[in-house]
C-alpha cells in the first residue's frame, strides 16, 4: 500500500476529488472509503460526489483524515492529513531527526539572542532620545527664564510654557541635576521627590522630541497640570480650551496675538488718557 503523509489542505482533497471523477467519467471508477480518525465516516465506494461528506465529521479535537484509493489490482494508495501537528515519539527523535531537532534549537537559540540584542539597542536608543530631550528642555527653560525677566508683557505666556516644562521635570526629578532655579521651583520638599523617585514610569519615553500633530492623553493631563498655578477655576477651562483650539487650528496664532497686542494697546491710551485728564 503507497502512503503520502503530510498536512491537511483542501487543494489536496480538491485533487483526489477531481481524480475520481476523470476516472469515473471514463469509465473506470475507483473505490475509496474515508476516515476520520479512526472512525470510518465514508464507506467504500466508487461514486466522487459523496468524497467531501466526510467534512461534517470533523472535530475541533480531530487529529487526522485518511483517504484510501483502492485499484482494479487490489492495491491502494493511503493519503494521511494531519489537522493537527503530531508529537514526536522516543524512537522519532533518534538519528537524523534528533540531529535535526538539536539544529532547530541551536538555530531558536541563536532567534532569541538577537531579538533580546535588537530589544537592548532599542532601549539604549530610547535612553539617548530621553537624554537628548532633557538636555533640550534644560536650554529651553533657561532662555525662557531670561525671556520673562526682560519682559512682563509676555510674562503669562512664558510661565504657562515653562509650567508645561515643569510639570514633565517635577515627575523626573534626575532631569533637575545642574539646574538650580528649575529644581527650586518644581522641585518640591524631600518627601515629594523621594515619592517621584519611586516612579518608574519615565515620562520622556512617550514624549516627543519634536511637533508631531498628535496629542496624547498624558500631554493634555499635563497641561491641565500646568495651568492651575495661573488661572482660577473660573478661567482654567476657558484658557485649556482656548488652547486646544490653537493647537488644532495654527492660523489663528498670528490673529489672536494680533488681537490681543491692539486690545492692550487701546487699553494702555485709554488709561493714559485718564491718568491726564
Amino acid at each position: 500500500m503507497a502512503f503520502v503523509k503530510e498536512n491537511y489542505s483542501e487543494s489536496r482533497v480538491n485533487m483526489i476529488y477531481e481524480l475520481l471523477k476523470k476516472e469515473a467519467e471514463n469509465g473506470t471508477p475507483k473505490d475509496y472509503e474515508i476516515k476520520v480518525d479512526e472512525l470510518k465516516v465514508v464507506s467504500r465506494n466508487n461514486d466522487p460526489e459523496r468524497l467531501y461528506n466526510f467534512e461534517q465529521f470533523v472535530l475541533p479535537e480531530s487529529r487526522n483524515v485518511t483517504i484510501i484509493v483502492h485499484s482494479n489490482l487490489h492495491r491502494s494508495l493511503r493519503y494521511l492529513l494531519l489537522l493537527q501537528e503530531e508529537a514526536p515519539t522516543t524512537e522519532e527523535l533518534s538519528g537524523v531527526e534528533k540531529t535535526i531537532t538539536a539544529k532547530m534549537q541551536q538555530e531558536r537559540t541563536k532567534w532569541e539572542h538577537t531579538q533580546l540584542k535588537k530589544e537592548h539597542d532599542h532601549t539604549k536608543q530610547q535612553l539617548k532620545e530621553c537624554e537628548e530631550y532633557v538636555r533640550q528642555l534644560k536650554e529651553t527653560i533657561s532662555g525662557l527664564e531670561i525671556e520673562k525677566e526682560k519682559s512682563n508683557s509676555q510674562g503669562k505666556l512664558t510661565n504657562t510654557i515653562i509650567g508645561l516644562a515643569g510639570t514633565y521635570l517635577s515627575s523626573n526629578p534626575n532631569a533637575l541635576n545642574g539646574i538650580p532655579i528649575i529644581g527650586g521651583m518644581f522641585g518640591g520638599d524631600k518627601k515629594e521627590i523621594a515619592q517621584n523617585k519611586k516612579n518608574e514610569d519615565c515620562l520622556c519615553r512617550s514624549a516627543p522630541a519634536k511637533f508631531t500633530g498628535e496629542i496624547s492623553d498624558r500631554d493634555e493631563q499635563r497641561l491641565v497640570m500646568a495651568l492651575a498655578p495661573y488661572f482660577s477655576e473660573e478661567y482654567a477651562p476657558k484658557a485649556h480650551k482656548l488652547i486646544m483650539y490653537l493647537f488644532r487650528y495654527n492660523y489663528f496664532i498670528d490673529q489672536a496675538i494680533n488681537g490681543i497686542e491692539n486690545a492692550n494697546t487701546r487699553s494702555s491710551k485709554q488709561e493714559k488718557a485718564t491718568t491726564q485728564k
